[in-house]
This record gives C-alpha cells, structure tokens and sequence, in this order.
C-alpha cells in the first residue's frame, strides 16, 4: 500500500462525507484561519490559511471558475499531511470575496488583470512573509491565473503544479473566434453583466447533475453540492458575458509565444482524457512552449482530476508529491553551489 493510499484508507473504511468531517474539517480547523486582505480598488478578498509550525514551505492554491475555498478541502489536507503549509485565496466574484455584480450566483470581471493583480498581491503581503518556498497548486480558470502570473512575476513561485488549467476554453458549439466576436457583441450591447445565455451559463441549480459534471467520484461531488446547498456564499454557478469575453482575451494573452518564454519556474503539467471544460490540445502546446514544463496525461480523467477514481487520484497524488519533492531538492542543490562559489570569490 502507498503512503497516499494509507492516507485514503479512513474514507474509504467510513465513507468520504464521514471521513471529511470527523478527520479532515476537525484538522483544517485546528491548523486554519480566515482572513480578508483588501486590494488597491477596494475590492476584499477571502482567504483561508492552513499553518504547520516552522514548515517553510507552502501550497497556494488557484481555484477554478465557480469555486470557493472548502471545495479544496481535501487537497489542502493532503498537503498537509505532506509537510506544506496551504494558502487558499478565493479569487473576486468567489465564496466569500467581494463582488462587482449583486447576483451571488454570477461570476463577473472585466479582465483577468484583476485576479493576476490579487493573486500577486495576496502571495506578495500574506504569503511571501511568512514562507520561504512557495508552490503554486492551480485548476482550470486558477491555472489561466496561475500563468498569468508566472508570465508577469518570474519570482512569485519556485514550482507549479497546474492541473488541466484554462490554456484556452472549450467553447462548445461555436467556434473560439465566434464566440470571441459573440462576447464582444453582447458587451457592447449591454449585456456584459448579464449571465452569457447563448454560452450555456445560467444560475444555481438545487437539483445536482452529477452526470454532466467534471467528477469521477460520486462521494465527493455530492460532498461539495452539499456545502453549496447550505452556503449562499457558495453558489456561483456561470458567467457573465464580460467574464466570457475576458477568459477569451485571457487565454489568448497567455499562450503568446513571447509570454510563454518568460516562464521561468519549473510546471508539473495535468490533462484529462475526458475534459469538456479546457482545450488539451492548448494544453499540449503550453508544454511545446515552455521549457521546464512536464505533462502527464491522464486518459480516464473527467476535467476535475482531483476528483477522479481512486487509480486516477492515488497516480495524481503520487506524481505531485514525486515532483515537488524533487524540485525541492533541486532549489537546495542550487543553493548550495551558490554558497559555494560566494565561498570561493571571498
């Protein structure tokens, strides 16, 4: 048995929605805290804060779009159980931070600078004071943040893990330059803060869809439901137009070859086989592109990784931990030569 899987073993003998909540929820609330940090536009953001004492080294994490923070509840803890310190932010227009539209079940924003600007901010005066080596942990509209911010701060973090991030969107029935003319059309027709309709994007639902949803695992999807049915706060559920046309504009900004090579940290890169959120094959050339970059695709996946069967989530852990461990010891064999050539000049 693998350390992951003797890790798993307690949801599985008791059940998952047991083992969250009589293992898991009572250690992330004795080793976690909540805070709000306010940005420059007066826009507050929610984070959450999970500290092992003297530990140096920390996850933050980059949720995905709709998200909040408890649905990383068992992420966080298997971080934690691993040494890591984890940080999780909820990016504006989710869970807890502040909003620019009334309705708490639409995402809006006018561009991803934005959320790069808070997610630079949050790490720069919450994070970077207290931990020396920072990892980056991002999922789907995190990972379209998540780069951003490696392309604009080179230094923010000293790995990345990106699981099947938003390289570029699946965009359904139309083609990515129609629904990019589309987004534009309806913003400047006004309807930049409304729900984007003609996209598929609409409001909350009380009645799960565990069959059309990017999970694997029935026990963790109807664990997560179950904290949006009780949680206003957590009932994000499709985007505006403006936000639409933004992740378009976004991804596009991204994937530019001269953005690309400014990537300078070392990615763990994930895909799923059955993704129907991202586009794999942007994916695949964000690996051609950038060069520290290692993909690993896994075929039986739904787009939440995270949330697949067990042979897909203990390979998942598995390779995770197998890289961050390595880079660690990669930045200290760095170190080290460095020291040693100071050395050597004095």
């Amino acid at each position: 048995m693998t350390p992951e899987s003797k890790k798993r073993a307690g949801a599985e003998d008791i059940g998952y929605a047991a083992w969250m909540a009589e293992t898991v929820e009572p250690y992330l609330k004795e080793h976690g805290k909540k805070g709000y940090l306010k940005m420059e536009d007066g826009m507050s953001i929610a984070y959450r804060c999970y500290s092992l004492p003297d530990a140096g080294k920390c996850v933050v994490i980059s949720h995905g779009f709709c998200e909040f923070a408890e649905k990383y509840n068992e992420v966080a803890y298997r971080f934690l159980q691993e040494g890591y310190s984890v940080y999780v932010p909820e990016h504006r227009g989710h869970g807890y931070s502040g909003r620019e539209v009334d309705d708490p079940e639409l995402v809006h924003v006018q561009s991803y600078d934005s959320y790069v600007t808070d997610f630079a901010r949050f790490v720069e005066t919450v994070v970077s004071p207290r931990e020396e080596y920072r990892i980056v942990f991002a999922h789907s509209m995190g990972g379209a943040i998540a780069i951003l911010a490696l392309e604009r701060y080179p230094q923010l973090f000293e790995a990345a893990v990106l699981s099947a991030p938003m390289c570029a969107m699946q965009t359904g029935k139309y083609l990515r330059f129609a629904a990019r003319l589309l987004a534009e059309f309806c913003c400047l027709a006004g309807k930049g803060k409304c729900f984007a309709t003609l996209a598929g994007q609409q409001g909350f639902s009380e009645t799960p869809q565990f069959e059309g949803s990017s999970c694997l695992s029935r026990e963790r999807y109807d664990y997560m439901f179950q904290k949006r049915l009780l949680e206003e706060h957590y009932r994000t559920y499709g985007g505006s137009y403006a936000w639409v046309r933004a992740g378009l504009r976004a991804s596009r900004k991204l994937m530019r070859k001269e953005n690309l090579a400014k990537i300078k940290t070392p990615v763990l890169l994930f895909a799923a086989g059955y993704d129907h959120m991202v586009d794999n094959d942007a994916i695949e050339r964000f690996a051609e592109l950038t060069d520290r970059t290692e993909l690993i695709f896994m075929p039986d996946s739904r787009h939440e990784i995270f949330n697949a069967d067990e042979r897909t989530r203990t390979k998942y852990y598995d390779e995770i931990f197998r890289f961050i461990k390595e880079e660690e010891v990669k930045d200290y064999e760095n170190e080290n030569e460095q020291t040693r050539k100071i050395l050597g000049t004095v």
